[in-house]
């Protein structure tokens, strides 16, 4: 109703170019935030499967550390054999 009543009140001016880019880079982000967290429910599904104190241990979504570690080491066996002091110690080196 105000816009209808107010004569000061202009209809929008066709989109300029700084818009129309602005709609491709925020369609853009949105993909990418959906990738992100395709990715990150495909690594937890995978941490469950294999090795599931690690998923639990983690907040993927916010934490490096869990990459990190699984770059280092790859199998809950290879965790076992370094033992939980030389684990803590190179979790804090990273």
């Amino acid at each position: 109703d105000t816009a209808r009543v107010r004569r000061d009140l202009r209809p929008p001016r066709e989109l300029g170019e700084i818009a129309v880019d602005l709609r491709i880079l925020t369609a853009r982000r949105i993909d990418l935030a959906a990738d992100r967290t395709r990715a990150i429910n495909r690594l937890r599904a995978r941490l469950l499967e294999y090795f599931p104190a690690l998923e639990r241990a983690f907040d993927l979504s916010t934490s490096k550390s869990a990459l990190i570690l699984l770059a280092g080491y790859q199998t809950p066996a290879a965790l076992r054999r370094i033992g939980r002091s030389r684990l803590t110690a190179w979790l804090k080196n990273h």
